[in-house]
């Protein structure tokens, strides 16, 4: 029995082995220098490198865009520049290029190359680079300069979220490990001491126990996983909001616009001060939502004015306030209205908050391919364009949408943007806006300014990351508290209070048994102490105790008659206790005398 832990050691300690094993094989990490001079690969480099670097095409980026600045300032073209990236880097940033070189050589256009290299390569930075790459062969623009920039912006940006993931790091993994105690005590236990769960699972409140433990320790690692990686989205995923939002001038919702139509005609009818200011404000939150193709202010109102309607129905039917009186229900009913005709505003809303966040975290990214669509010799106006066209349909390039269409009916650069800003509300964006506006009033270069004022919101977001990673260790309190802690002390405690709840009966009856007997003890002293007492108020009172009384049959016609009703008639009378009177001290004396004599 002693060699048998020691067995399970061994086999555990053979396992983790045999997976390492396993995973070096697969991952090829020998390197085997011999086998380079029989590969076929230009760049002399074997699986080896391959595997290592799979993980770090970010990181190779830099380097890339740097050997392409070089070549640029060195007087070779972008051609060039790519072939010498696909003969000396390693993969598999190499392979990609190869792809590209290969695909001039059968007379694709680089315009038409690039975009086939950003589809390829999920890289948010590298789509920077080749989007700027494209405004720079459609419009002719100094290319050295530009990668230049391209090199600063992005060495800038992977500063930023470097800093933040190694601020992160700590939060997630330390998360990770206390999430994952409860199911690693569990298979610890049931590797060195397998009959300690058998209670749990043998009996059924202890096998529905051991589910919600086990859920709630993942429920808790999930939502420890989600507060760590939710500190900076930008430091581990694209800085691109994966929103996609709906495009201007798509109605929805036909059957219940067609529903709705005789109310909102009603609304239209009316006028007053307070309908003006609520049809005002809501159109303004239609658009600030970019719900303003799917509802017009009438509609929308009418929607308000029949959620009030269902509010107070509901109210009325399972509340019942006129229950407790006609003025009561009715005040309830006047009090309460309003509540469900703010319901769909507060609806609107949370949407512009939602639209809010998306646009501030969109926004670095847009302003850096921005300020390099203007380096590349672009105007303002033209920049946006070139930046809505390369985009995905998100909040923000909805926004820069609306800013074109109302440039092209004619308002004016600055009105058209101060309008933009209202409708998002934005401090970044404000700010952003208002810069621009000076750019144009002054005459300024608008591409630098762009830049410090991206190099600025990226800084402001990693302060930010680092306050939420600082209120990390307090938020994940909550998580331990109530999902993982109750599943270590279930585990741990669990089997052996089933265990204890089994032989609980053998352990009541032989504690009654012990408790029997110690009343027996309890009462036989008391019994004694009694009699010495009463033994020593006699001798202090020289009275003589008689014997205890005896008890002998007597006929029932010689028991003494009892005026209670009810009590049934003993079949036994107690001898009365004579108790002779007490004689003077001197006839005691002389009898004592007569006595002795």
């Amino acid at each position: 029995m002693a060699i048998l832990p020691i067995i399970k050691i061994l086999a555990i300690l053979g396992g983790v082995i045999g997976i390492y094993f396993v995973l070096e094989e697969q991952l090829d990490i020998n390197f085997d220098p011999s086998k380079m001079s029989k590969d076929k690969d230009p760049s002399g480099r074997s699986r080896y490198l391959q595997s290592v670097t799979g993980a770090s095409m970010e990181d190779q980026l830099i380097e890339v865009l740097l050997m392409i600045s070089s070549c640029l300032k060195a007087g070779r073209n972008l051609d060039q520049a790519f072939e010498l990236i696909a003969v000396s880097t390693p993969p598999p940033i190499c392979n990609e290029f190869r792809t590209l070189v290969q695909e001039r050589r059968l007379g694709v256009s680089m315009v038409e190359a690039l975009t086939n290299l950003a589809s390829r390569v999920p890289s948010p930075d590298l789509k920077l680079a080749v989007n700027a790459t494209i405004f720079q062969q459609e419009t002719g623009g100094n290319l050295e300069d530009l990668y230049r920039q391209i090199v600063l912006t992005v060495a800038e940006r992977k500063k930023i979220m470097g800093k933040v993931v190694a601020g992160t790091a700590h939060a997630r993994l330390s998360g990770n490990l206390v999430g994952s105690i409860p199911i690693a005590l569990a298979a610890i236990i049931t590797a060195f001491h397998p009959q300690y769960l058998v209670p749990m699972l043998e009996n059924p409140v202890g096998q529905a126990v051991m589910i919600v433990t086990l859920s709630a320790a993942i429920i808790g690692l999930m939502f420890i996983n989600r507060m760590a990686g939710s500190i900076l989205p930008e430091a581990e995923e694209a800085v691109v909001a994966k929103n996609e939002a709906r495009a201007k001038g798509q109605a929805r919702w036909p059957i219940l616009r067609a529903c709705l139509a005789p109310l909102a005609t009603l609304n239209r009818s009316i006028s007053g001060e307070y309908f003006k200011k609520l049809r005002a404000e809501v159109k303004f939150l239609l658009e600030a939502s970019n719900k303003a193709a799917e509802f017009s202010a009438d509609e929308y109102i009418a929607i308000m004015e029949v959620t009030a309607v269902i509010f107070l129905s509901l109210l009325i039917i399972f509340v019942n306030p006129f229950s407790f009186g006609a003025f009561f229900g009715l005040l309830v009913v006047i009090l309460l209205s309003p509540i469900g005709f703010r319901l769909p505003r507060i609806y609107l809303g949370h949407l512009i908050k939602k639209r809010q966040k998306n646009i501030e975290f969109e926004l670095p990214y847009v302003i850096d391919l921005l300020s390099l669509a203007i380096e590349s010799g672009l105007d303002l106006t033209g920049g946006i364009a070139k930046v809505v066209e390369k985009s995905r349909n998100t909040d923000l390039i909805v926004e820069f949408k609306m800013f074109l269409a109302d440039t092209k009916v004619g308002k004016s650069l600055e009105e058209a943007l101060a309008d933009m800003a209202e409708r998002v509300r934005v401090l970044s964006f404000f700010s952003f806006v208002s810069s621009l506006i000076q750019a144009q009033r002054l005459g300024a270069e608008i591409g630098p300014t762009l830049r410090a004022q991206a190099e600025q919101m990226r800084y402001q977001r990693m302060i930010l990351a680092e306050e939420r990673v600082n209120k990390l260790p307090v938020k994940l309190l909550v998580p331990l508290v109530f999902f993982i802690f109750p599943s270590i002390t279930v585990l741990l405690i669990g089997p052996a209070v089933l265990q204890m709840q089994k032989s609980m009966p053998g352990i009541m009856n032989s504690s009654t048994r012990q408790g029997g007997v110690a009343s027996a003890k309890v009462a036989t002293t008391t019994a004694d102490l009694s009699k010495s007492i009463i033994l020593r108020d006699a001798a202090a009172k020289n009275m003589k105790v008689q014997p205890a009384p005896v008890v002998k049959p007597v006929n029932e016609s010689e028991m003494p008659k009892t005026q209670e009703s009810g009590l049934t008639k003993p079949n036994f009378q107690a001898a009365p206790i004579v108790v002779e009177p007490e004689k003077d001290a001197a006839a005691g004396d002389s009898t004592a005398d007569e006595t002795g004599n």
